[in-house]
Protein backbone atom coordinates (compact mmCIF):
# COMPACT_ATOMS: atom_id res chain seq x y z
CA UNK A 1 0.00 0.00 0.00
CA UNK A 2 1.24 3.48 -0.87
CA UNK A 3 1.95 5.76 2.06
CA UNK A 4 -0.52 8.65 2.47
CA UNK A 5 2.03 11.39 1.84
CA UNK A 6 4.07 9.70 -0.88
CA UNK A 7 3.94 10.91 -4.47
CA UNK A 8 2.00 8.92 -7.06
CA UNK A 9 4.21 6.61 -9.17
CA UNK A 10 3.79 8.58 -12.40
CA UNK A 11 4.94 11.80 -10.70
CA UNK A 12 7.80 10.25 -8.76
CA UNK A 13 9.08 8.65 -11.97
CA UNK A 14 9.03 12.02 -13.75
CA UNK A 15 10.90 13.72 -10.90
CA UNK A 16 13.46 10.96 -10.37
CA UNK A 17 16.91 11.82 -11.69
CA UNK A 18 18.10 9.25 -14.23
CA UNK A 19 21.70 8.68 -15.13
CA UNK A 20 22.66 9.08 -18.77
CA UNK A 21 25.92 9.64 -20.64
CA UNK A 22 27.03 13.27 -20.75
CA UNK A 23 26.93 14.48 -24.40
CA UNK A 24 30.41 15.97 -24.32
CA UNK A 25 30.50 16.86 -28.06
CA UNK A 26 27.34 18.95 -27.60
CA UNK A 27 28.86 20.55 -24.49
CA UNK A 28 31.96 21.56 -26.49
CA UNK A 29 29.84 22.92 -29.34
CA UNK A 30 27.81 24.96 -26.88
CA UNK A 31 30.98 26.44 -25.38
CA UNK A 32 32.34 27.38 -28.81
CA UNK A 33 29.07 28.68 -30.26
CA UNK A 34 27.48 31.79 -28.78
CA UNK A 35 30.20 33.00 -26.41
CA UNK A 36 32.98 33.58 -28.97
CA UNK A 37 30.59 35.28 -31.41
CA UNK A 38 29.33 37.63 -28.72
CA UNK A 39 32.89 38.38 -27.57
CA UNK A 40 34.02 39.27 -31.10
CA UNK A 41 30.98 41.46 -31.69
CA UNK A 42 31.49 43.35 -28.42
CA UNK A 43 35.17 43.86 -29.26
CA UNK A 44 34.13 45.26 -32.65
CA UNK A 45 31.72 47.71 -31.04
CA UNK A 46 28.57 45.90 -32.22
CA UNK A 47 27.10 44.33 -29.07
CA UNK A 48 23.55 44.24 -30.47
CA UNK A 49 24.75 42.22 -33.46
CA UNK A 50 26.52 39.87 -31.08
CA UNK A 51 23.31 39.37 -29.13
CA UNK A 52 21.49 38.31 -32.30
CA UNK A 53 24.30 35.97 -33.35
CA UNK A 54 24.41 34.38 -29.90
CA UNK A 55 20.63 34.10 -29.87
CA UNK A 56 20.76 32.19 -33.17
CA UNK A 57 23.27 29.69 -31.76
CA UNK A 58 21.30 29.38 -28.51
CA UNK A 59 17.99 28.50 -30.14
CA UNK A 60 19.68 26.23 -32.69
CA UNK A 61 21.38 24.42 -29.82
CA UNK A 62 17.97 23.40 -28.49
CA UNK A 63 17.71 21.04 -31.49
CA UNK A 64 21.32 19.81 -31.32
CA UNK A 65 20.80 16.12 -30.64
CA UNK A 66 22.78 12.96 -31.43
CA UNK A 67 22.45 11.70 -34.95
CA UNK A 68 24.17 11.66 -38.34
CA UNK A 69 25.87 14.92 -39.17
CA UNK A 70 24.13 15.24 -42.52
CA UNK A 71 20.72 14.91 -40.86
CA UNK A 72 21.70 17.66 -38.43
CA UNK A 73 21.67 20.18 -41.28
CA UNK A 74 17.90 19.85 -41.69
CA UNK A 75 17.25 19.33 -37.97
CA UNK A 76 19.06 22.55 -37.08
CA UNK A 77 18.66 24.51 -40.30
CA UNK A 78 14.88 24.23 -40.68
CA UNK A 79 14.04 25.76 -37.28
CA UNK A 80 16.79 28.36 -37.79
CA UNK A 81 15.18 29.58 -41.02
CA UNK A 82 11.80 29.68 -39.28
CA UNK A 83 13.38 31.65 -36.45
CA UNK A 84 14.91 34.14 -38.89
CA UNK A 85 11.49 34.61 -40.49
CA UNK A 86 9.93 35.09 -37.07
CA UNK A 87 12.56 37.70 -36.19
CA UNK A 88 11.65 39.66 -39.33
CA UNK A 89 7.91 39.39 -38.72
CA UNK A 90 8.28 40.35 -35.09
CA UNK A 91 10.36 43.41 -35.96
CA UNK A 92 7.76 44.59 -38.46
CA UNK A 93 4.77 43.87 -36.23
CA UNK A 94 6.34 45.38 -33.13
CA UNK A 95 6.92 48.71 -34.80
CA UNK A 96 3.57 48.92 -36.56
CA UNK A 97 0.94 47.80 -34.06
CA UNK A 98 -0.06 49.04 -30.60
CA UNK A 99 0.21 46.75 -27.58
CA UNK A 100 -3.30 45.29 -27.64
CA UNK A 101 -3.30 44.48 -31.34
CA UNK A 102 0.26 43.17 -31.05
CA UNK A 103 -0.75 40.66 -28.37
CA UNK A 104 -3.72 39.51 -30.44
CA UNK A 105 -1.58 39.13 -33.55
CA UNK A 106 1.31 37.28 -31.94
CA UNK A 107 -0.55 34.96 -29.61
CA UNK A 108 -3.70 34.34 -31.67
CA UNK A 109 -3.13 34.49 -35.42
CA UNK A 110 0.56 33.58 -35.51
CA UNK A 111 0.05 31.05 -32.72
CA UNK A 112 -2.63 29.33 -34.76
CA UNK A 113 -0.43 29.23 -37.86
CA UNK A 114 2.62 28.02 -35.96
CA UNK A 115 0.62 25.37 -34.11
CA UNK A 116 -0.89 24.04 -37.33
CA UNK A 117 2.53 23.86 -38.97
CA UNK A 118 3.94 22.05 -35.93
CA UNK A 119 1.65 19.08 -36.58
CA UNK A 120 3.53 18.14 -39.76
CA UNK A 121 6.48 16.43 -38.05
CA UNK A 122 9.34 16.79 -35.54
CA UNK A 123 11.31 19.35 -37.56
CA UNK A 124 8.15 21.29 -38.35
CA UNK A 125 7.26 21.24 -34.66
CA UNK A 126 10.62 22.77 -33.74
CA UNK A 127 10.26 25.27 -36.57
CA UNK A 128 6.80 26.38 -35.46
CA UNK A 129 7.91 26.80 -31.87
CA UNK A 130 11.01 28.74 -32.85
CA UNK A 131 8.96 30.95 -35.17
CA UNK A 132 6.65 31.96 -32.32
CA UNK A 133 9.52 32.56 -29.91
CA UNK A 134 11.45 34.77 -32.33
CA UNK A 135 8.31 36.72 -33.27
CA UNK A 136 7.92 37.65 -29.61
CA UNK A 137 11.63 38.46 -29.28
CA UNK A 138 11.72 40.52 -32.46
CA UNK A 139 8.65 42.48 -31.41
CA UNK A 140 9.82 43.22 -27.89
CA UNK A 141 13.60 43.62 -28.24
CA UNK A 142 14.66 47.22 -29.02
CA UNK A 143 17.68 46.90 -31.32
CA UNK A 144 19.14 49.33 -33.87
CA UNK A 145 19.24 46.75 -36.67
CA UNK A 146 16.27 46.58 -39.06
CA UNK A 147 14.28 43.38 -39.39
CA UNK A 148 16.16 41.92 -42.35
CA UNK A 149 19.52 42.42 -40.62
CA UNK A 150 18.19 40.78 -37.47
CA UNK A 151 17.15 37.79 -39.56
CA UNK A 152 20.56 37.51 -41.24
CA UNK A 153 22.42 37.76 -37.95
CA UNK A 154 20.14 35.22 -36.29
CA UNK A 155 20.58 32.79 -39.21
CA UNK A 156 24.34 33.42 -39.20
CA UNK A 157 24.60 32.38 -35.57
CA UNK A 158 22.66 29.19 -36.28
CA UNK A 159 24.87 28.52 -39.33
CA UNK A 160 27.95 28.76 -37.10
CA UNK A 161 26.58 26.05 -34.81
CA UNK A 162 25.71 23.87 -37.83
CA UNK A 163 29.30 24.28 -39.07
CA UNK A 164 30.61 23.19 -35.69
CA UNK A 165 28.25 20.20 -35.79
CA UNK A 166 29.64 19.14 -39.15
CA UNK A 167 33.33 19.71 -38.47
CA UNK A 168 34.00 18.83 -34.84
CA UNK A 169 34.65 15.11 -34.33
CA UNK A 170 32.86 13.00 -31.79
CA UNK A 171 34.87 10.83 -29.37
CA UNK A 172 36.23 7.82 -31.25
CA UNK A 173 35.92 4.45 -29.54
CA UNK A 174 39.16 2.58 -30.26
CA UNK A 175 37.64 -0.73 -29.17
CA UNK A 176 34.87 -0.54 -31.79
CA UNK A 177 35.37 -1.74 -35.35
CA UNK A 178 34.97 1.24 -37.65
CA UNK A 179 35.53 -0.26 -41.09
CA UNK A 180 33.14 1.12 -43.67
CA UNK A 181 31.27 3.43 -41.32
CA UNK A 182 33.21 6.62 -41.89
CA UNK A 183 33.68 9.94 -40.18
CA UNK A 184 30.05 11.00 -40.28
CA UNK A 185 28.95 8.13 -38.02
CA UNK A 186 31.58 8.00 -35.29
CA UNK A 187 29.19 9.18 -32.56
CA UNK A 188 26.53 6.71 -33.71
CA UNK A 189 29.01 3.81 -33.46
CA UNK A 190 29.73 4.78 -29.86
CA UNK A 191 26.00 4.88 -29.04
CA UNK A 192 25.42 1.39 -30.44
CA UNK A 193 28.50 0.01 -28.68
CA UNK A 194 27.26 1.46 -25.38
CA UNK A 195 24.06 -0.59 -25.72
CA UNK A 196 25.96 -3.87 -26.08
CA UNK A 197 28.21 -2.98 -23.16
CA UNK A 198 25.17 -2.13 -21.01
CA UNK A 199 23.59 -5.48 -21.93
CA UNK A 200 26.76 -7.30 -20.88
CA UNK A 201 26.91 -5.45 -17.55
CA UNK A 202 23.24 -6.23 -16.90
CA UNK A 203 23.80 -9.94 -17.57
CA UNK A 204 26.75 -9.95 -15.18
CA UNK A 205 24.59 -8.37 -12.47
CA UNK A 206 21.51 -10.54 -13.03
CA UNK A 207 20.00 -11.59 -9.71
CA UNK A 208 22.29 -9.29 -7.73
CA UNK A 209 21.81 -5.99 -5.93
CA UNK A 210 23.10 -3.94 -8.91
CA UNK A 211 20.66 -5.42 -11.42
CA UNK A 212 18.11 -2.61 -11.10
CA UNK A 213 20.70 0.15 -11.57
CA UNK A 214 22.17 -1.57 -14.60
CA UNK A 215 18.73 -2.07 -16.11
CA UNK A 216 18.18 1.68 -15.84
CA UNK A 217 21.58 2.24 -17.46
CA UNK A 218 20.60 -0.05 -20.33
CA UNK A 219 17.36 1.88 -20.85
CA UNK A 220 19.33 5.14 -21.01
CA UNK A 221 21.79 3.65 -23.51
CA UNK A 222 18.93 2.41 -25.68
CA UNK A 223 17.34 5.87 -25.65
CA UNK A 224 20.64 7.44 -26.66
CA UNK A 225 21.13 4.99 -29.51
CA UNK A 226 17.57 5.42 -30.74
CA UNK A 227 18.02 9.19 -30.89
CA UNK A 228 21.36 8.79 -32.65
CA UNK A 229 20.01 6.49 -35.36
CA UNK A 230 16.62 8.11 -35.88
CA UNK A 231 17.59 9.51 -39.27
CA UNK A 232 19.87 8.54 -42.11
CA UNK A 233 19.38 6.18 -45.04
CA UNK A 234 22.97 5.41 -46.02
CA UNK A 235 24.48 1.92 -45.93
CA UNK A 236 26.50 2.86 -42.86
CA UNK A 237 23.40 3.99 -40.97
CA UNK A 238 21.50 0.82 -41.93
CA UNK A 239 24.41 -1.33 -40.74
CA UNK A 240 24.33 0.33 -37.35
CA UNK A 241 20.58 -0.18 -37.00
CA UNK A 242 20.90 -3.89 -37.63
Amino acid sequence: MRRPHSLPPWLSHALRAQRAPVPWPAVVRGALAGGPLLLVAVAAGRPSSGVLLALGTLLAGVNDRPGPRLAAVSRLGGPALAGALGMTVGSLVGGALPTGALMACVFAVLGLVGGAFSAVGPIASSSGTQFLVTVAIGAGMPLPEPGWQRALLFAGGAAWLILLRLLLPSPVRTNVRTKGLGYLYDGERAAVASVYEAVARLLDAAGGPEAQARRVALTAALDQAQDALRRGRSKASLRLRR
